[in-house]
């Protein structure tokens, strides 16, 4: 799941919500509200794939604050659902999804009218080309894995038309054209997609103990003032790899001043070699960056707060926030 956001307002929504079927790589398109809140994404989801296909046995996606938010996570843990969140700063976790955005927004770029907003009535034909498409890793398409075969085209209909409506035989062949016309440019992007990511994918496997150095993104440092000026380092380190997690994934022992989640994609990491000869050389004579902890939730005001008495325990007090910007639902 993935949301694309910063639409152009198109019949009241301005979000899509993108849900990609691990197995039979169904695609599903979703129009959302342009604030979706989290409780809006899960009317959104029974409505449009809970209904049709049953509660999904696990969840891959990014942290969007709406997928990381109370509601979302314990309502899917009543219906037994797994919920998993990609590493951080590396959307590649749940790289279907993602994929499937670049080819949805080069798609909407094709037809979109000069003044963007009528995207909305363009999903429907979208998410039907799109599943009409053979997958390379399955080799059939979505539809017939899901059905067992492939469905009536608007070409096989229009082909065989002999009514009296020239209107809908034209509307029929439209339609039959602009899904042809779609389906070359997708696959285009896709091969394009896949070429210049092979040229960046490397092999590499670290143990448990190895020092690693590690790739520090401009989003995570203190100011970004430093970035501009060149204050900081590209790479941190070097650090002990403490254990893999996952196929692609390590935890990182990190320094307490560097306060990010310290488990990092392979693509992040690059193997430090210390200079036998001079092991001073590596060291860096800059001042060591500064990372602080980011919070994704401000408070607003306390909307009560309790004591509580448990035996063997000090009493002590909690207290139930209103976080900004965010509904009640969400106070904790």
């Amino acid at each position: 799941m993935d949301f694309i956001s910063a639409l152009p307002i198109s019949e009241g929504c301005g979000s899509i919500i993108v849900v990609i079927d691990r197995f039979n790589k169904y695609a599903t398109f979703i129009p959302a509200p342009k604030d979706c809140t989290a409780e809006e994404a899960a009317r959104l989801f029974l409505k449009h794939v809970v209904k049709l296909w049953r509660v999904p046995q696990s969840i891959v996606s990014d942290r969007d604050p709406r997928f990381t938010r109370r509601f979302w996570t314990e309502l899917f843990k009543m219906l037994g659902t797994d919920l998993n969140f990609s590493t951080s700063f590396h959307p590649q976790s749940d790289g279907q999804t993602e994929r499937f955005n670049g080819l949805l927004e080069l798609y909407l770029r094709h037809y979109v009218s000069a003044h963007q907003r009528d995207w909305a009535k363009l999903l429907d034909v979208a998410q039907f080309s799109f599943n009409l498409q053979r997958n390379e890793a399955t080799g059939k398409s979505p539809f017939e894995i899901v059905m067992g075969q492939q469905p009536m085209t608007p070409n096989a209909i229009a082909s065989t038309y002999g009514g009296k409506s020239p209107a809908a035989h034209k509307l029929a062949r439209e339609w039959h054209e602009q899904a042809d016309i779609t389906r070359a440019c997708l696959d285009k992007a896709a091969r394009k997609m896949k070429k210049w990511a092979d040229t960046r994918r490397r092999h590499v496997e670290f143990s448990e103990g190895d020092l690693v150095l590690v790739k520090l993104l401009p989003q995570q440092f203190k100011s970004l003032r430093q970035v501009h000026k060149g204050l900081v380092r590209k790479y941190e380190g070097p650090f002990p790899i403490i254990k893999r997690v996952g196929k692609v994934s390590y935890q990182v022992q990190l320094p307490p001043r560097l306060k990010i989640h310290p488990v990092f994609h392979v693509s992040f990491l690059k193997p430090y070699h210390e200079d036998m000869e001079d092991p001073s050389r590596s060291e860096s004579k800059r001042a060591p960056t500064a990372v602080v902890t980011a919070f994704d939730k401000d408070v607003e005001c306390i909307l009560a707060d309790r004591v509580i008495r448990r035996r063997g325990v000090p009493n002590y007090v909690e207290y139930l926030v209103k976080w900004k910007d965010l509904p009640d639902s969400e106070a904790s």
